[in-house]
């Protein structure tokens, strides 16, 4: 029933859906059109070592980031039967239905245990939760430690003959690490997102503020790099900052 909703979610988060299946091509195309896949995205008919092909295919593109970087294509694949073993064990990430056969979870990575289509999306958005707390850990704990480092290294001390006690600059030190250990255990506040019928997700919880946080450093950080480069392509009037711009509009 959740099918459909599961996979406009998907494409929300920049997913691109496939369907591959044992089944005819008129059912195979006749429930993509009904759930709102590409009927170009459909593969019919498929043996089990077609799945694994299709997904060794698909691992070989290339994909384009925001910054027009290319990078090896991920694939994640949700199956729930023997028939889809090879293709779970094949993939990036095998997603298996909890109400599959044994075969199926065994050979996953990921067991959904309630067996519903919109804990795929949760489980997408939870790893993406726990990467970005990862990097803003890292931006933190860079920012700290690029701070405080030329304290206690003496750089005041030519100015003022002030130095950072050795105790006070252990207390800093572990300040860092508690506080990056604080940050990471508010990942027990994590609340999965709702997802609603239309394929809407809407995210509750410190979650939401979390990532529109991460959001805003990451697009101020690009605005600045890209002004920057603008001005100097500007005044200096290089080709190469030039093709470093349109690479990254």
């Amino acid at each position: 029933d959740e099918a459909k909703s599961t996979i406009t979610a998907l494409k929300d988060l920049g997913v691109d859906v496939w369907m591959c299946t044992g089944d005819h091509e008129l059912t195979a195309h006749a429930v993509a059109r009904r759930i709102g896949i590409d009927e170009d995205n459909v593969c019919s008919s498929v043996s089990p070592e077609g799945k694994a092909d299709l997904i060794r295919r698909l691992q070989k593109r290339r994909v384009k980031e925001n910054n027009g970087r290319l990078v090896e294509n991920r694939v994640a694949f949700v199956g729930d039967g023997i028939n889809d073993a090879v293709a779970l064990a094949r993939s990036d990430v095998g997603i298996a239905i909890g109400a599959g056969t044994e075969v199926a979870v065994e050979a996953a990575d990921i067991v959904l245990v309630r067996s519903q289509l919109h804990d795929v999306v949760v489980a997408l958005h939870l790893s993406r939760v726990v990467f970005d707390r990862i990097r803003l850990n890292f931006v933190w704990a860079m920012a700290y430690n690029l701070f405080a480092i030329p304290f206690a290294a003496g750089f005041l001390y030519p100015f003022t003959d002030w130095t950072l006690p050795p105790a006070f600059a252990g207390l800093m030190m572990a300040f860092s690490s508690v506080s990056v250990v604080m940050s990471s255990l508010l990942l027990r506040t994590y609340v999965k997102p709702t997802i609603n019928d239309d394929g809407t997700m809407e995210e509750r919880g410190c979650t939401r503020c979390t990532s529109a946080l991460i959001e805003k450093c990451y697009s101020c950080i690009y605005r600045l790099s890209l002004h920057k480069r603008s001005h100097h392509l500007i005044n200096g009037n290089d080709d190469e900052d030039l093709e470093m711009i349109t690479s990254m509009v």
